[in-house]
C-alpha cells in the first residue's frame, strides 16, 4: 500500500491502494478520530476521500507512473449512508472526461458490505501541460 505524503494525508490516515490511468482506489479504517458528535464518520472525512480519489484519478491521466499536477476547481458531494468505527471504507475515483486544461471526475465511498456512503463529482484544472 502507498500513501503519498502530505500532512493532511497523515492526519486523516487514508492509503492509496491501487492506481491506474484515470483511476485511483483509497482505503481508510474508520477510527474514533474520524467521528462527528453523532459518532458517525464526519462528512468532511468522506468529502476528503472523494476529493483525494478524484484528484489522484485526474493526476494519473498520463498513466500510473506519472503524476500531473492539478487543483480542485469545484466539488459536489451527496451523503447517502453512515459508517462505523472499525469498518474499512473504500473509495474509487475515475477521471471521466475533460481536455488538456480541465478534467472531470467522479467517486463513490463504500463500506465493507458495498453500500454507498457518499458519492461526488469534481472538476480540476491541470497545472502543467501533458499529452
Amino acid at each position: 500500500m502507498e500513501r503519498p505524503y502530505s500532512g493532511y494525508a497523515e492526519l486523516i490516515g487514508y492509503q492509496l491502494v491501487d492506481k491506474e490511468k484515470d483511476f485511483a482506489r483509497l482505503k481508510l479504517l474508520i477510527e474514533p478520530r474520524h467521528l462527528n458528535r453523532m459518532e458517525v464518520p464526519h462528512g468532511g472525512v468522506l468529502a476528503t476521500l472523494i476529493d483525494t480519489a478524484t484528484g489522484f484519478a485526474v493526476a494519473l491521466a498520463g498513466g500510473p507512473d506519472r503524476i500531473i499536477k492539478a487543483v480542485t476547481l469545484s466539488m459536489n458531494v451527496q451523503f447517502m449512508g453512515q459508517g462505523k468505527v472499525g469498518e474499512t471504507l473504500v473509495v474509487e475515483g475515475h477521471r471521466i472526461g475533460g481536455g488538456k486544461t480541465v478534467a472531470f471526475a467522479k467517486a463513490e465511498v463504500r463500506n465493507e458490505a458495498g453500500a454507498i456512503l457518499a458519492r461526488g463529482d469534481a472538476v480540476y484544472r491541470f497545472l502543467e501541460k501533458w499529452s
